[in-house]
């Protein structure tokens, strides 16, 4: 006998408990057998604390959505003062309340909020420049991926990284002209062994910046030479991307993207940079802008050097009575004709990249070595030496001098 209990349904529905559910028949669609049933289950009352729980929902809703709207009512007020429509890159946009206008205000007051994740790491991206004496004439910015290397995969190498030909060249001949910055589109963790094997002794490559130094705007990578610390009447940069050099096109030798092939785009742009390196300008931009295309620098300033040229020989190939006389008795030359101040550049700036190279042959052996030795006496690091903190100046030098 089942035994009968004094809490009936009705009281455990109103105290929150839902009970076994009691199939219920009820005839089934036609075509089916007579008799057969189908369960149902019997819905459960509300109680008090689930009208209690819909209500307190219903008002958090109905807050949240009016707070919303306060926000953006709020964000797409009238400019607070001239230095926030400065700071938010508005000054194009002007108070009002008409749709446009308020959308426009509250796009960039949204946009503000995430600046922390659209911003460089730090405001000066490099450390201060050497003394005048000490330091290059210019700065040159060269982007790494797709102008000095070129990276592909396939199903069957997977990842493989191709240096651009003549790189190493380029990079040690401009050295002596340019502080070389490599400013990376990829991340560091990418991206730093490529830069450490394009130069083993860090010789020509003086910093190296990677994505994290670079700024997103409208969707777009950019890099904001304004960020090095440098005066950017003396800055250059060599880039693929226009949407990189957006902020200072005026500074930017554009050039097509490498897909890998052997060329010899960087040996002939070399020229070019020596020139603009060696001239007294105080400022780069007006003969960067002197160009029409600025992917076909390279083509133009040759054309330009070839009228230079023939008007050098019309100028300075004038007859010489002395060497008409020593020609007729057979004896050599006494005056030579002039060289042109372009070769005499580039004979000096070939004879220092040799001295450079014999150098370079003459320790980079030596050098590697101190700098494994270097790295292996700092990292025996004790538990002791832990806690205590990175090694000081004085330990750092006592073990370089060692």
């Amino acid at each position: 006998d089942k035994s009968n209990s004094i809490l009936t349904e009705d009281m455990l529905a109103k105290a929150g408990f839902e009970g076994e559910p009691k199939p219920e028949e009820e005839p089934t669609s036609e075509g089916s057998s007579e008799g057969s049933t189908r369960s149902r289950r019997k819905r459960r009352a509300q109680t008090s604390k689930d009208l209690q729980r819909e209500k307190y929902a219903n008002w958090f809703y109905i807050l949240s959505f009016l707070g919303a709207g306060a926000g953006v009512g709020y964000m797409t007020r009238n400019w607070d003062s001239e230095d926030e429509q400065k700071s938010l890159d508005g000054l194009q946009i002007d108070n009002g309340y008409t749709p446009g206008l308020m959308y426009e205000r509250f796009n960039k007051r949204w946009s503000s909020l995430f600046t922390f994740f659209s911003e460089p790491i730090f405001e000066q991206l490099l450390p201060p420049p050497a003394p005048e004496g000490y330091r290059r004439p210019l700065t040159l910015v060269l982007t790494l991926d797709d102008l000095l290397i070129h990276s592909s995969w396939d199903s069957l190498n997977g990842w493989r990284t191709a240096k651009r030909p003549g790189v190493d060249y380029f990079l040690r001949y401009l050295s002596q002209y340019y502080e070389i910055v490599v400013f990376a589109s990829n991340y560091e963790m990418y991206s730093e062994n490529v830069v450490k094997k394009l130069d083993p002794m860090q010789a020509a490559i003086q910093f190296a910046l990677y994505r994290e130094g670079c700024r997103y705007k409208d969707g777009k990578l950019i890099k904001d030479l304004s960020l090095l610390n440098r005066d950017l009447a003396k800055t250059v940069i060599v880039e693929v991307d226009e949407d990189a050099v957006s902020l200072q096109r005026e500074n930017a030798v554009m050039a097509h993207k490498w897909d890998g092939k052997a060329d010899d785009y960087l040996i002939l742009l070399i020229p070019f940079l020596e020139y603009l390196a060696t001239q007294p300008s105080q400022d780069v931009r007006p003969i960067l802008n002197s160009f029409q295309d600025r992917y076909k620098i390279v083509d133009e300033f040759q054309q330009r050097e070839l009228k230079l040229r023939e008007q050098w020989k019309k100028e300075n190939n004038k007859p010489n009575a002395g060497n008409f006389l020593a020609s007729m008795l057979g004896a050599p030359a006494l005056a030579k004709e002039p060289k042109m101040p372009l070769d005499v550049i580039r004979e000096h700036g070939q004879y220092q990249y040799e001295q450079y190279e014999k150098f370079v042959e003459a320790n980079i052996a030596k050098a590697l070595e101190e700098e494994k030795k270097m790295k292996e006496k700092l990292g025996k690091t004790s538990l002791n030496k832990v806690f205590d903190g990175p090694p000081s100046a004085e330990e750092i030098a006592r073990v370089q001098k060692e």
